[in-house]
C-alpha cells in the first residue's frame, strides 16, 4: 500500500455547532491496472451489447423485408 497524505479540514459553516469532517486525500483512488481493467471490461461490454442490438434490429428489419 502507497503510503498517503490526508488532511482533517473543519469547516465553520453551520451555525447549530455540528461542524462537518471533510478529509482531503492526496493519491489516486485506482491503481494502474484497476482504471485499465475497467476501461476494458467497459468497451467489451458495451462492444457486446451494440452486436447484440445490431444483430436484433437487422434480424427484425430482415424479416419486416422478407414479408413483402
Amino acid at each position: 500500500m502507497r503510503p498517503s497524505v490526508v488532511h482533517v479540514v473543519q469547516v465553520d459553516a453551520t451555525p447549530s455547532g455540528d461542524r462537518p469532517r471533510v478529509e482531503v486525500i492526496h493519491e489516486t483512488l485506482w491503481s494502474d491496472s484497476e482504471v485499465r481493467e475497467a476501461v476494458l471490461t467497459g468497451a467489451l461490454t458495451s462492444g457486446l451489447v451494440c452486436a447484440l442490438v445490431g444483430l436484433g434490429v437487422g434480424f427484425y428489419l430482415g424479416l419486416r423485408e422478407g414479408r413483402r
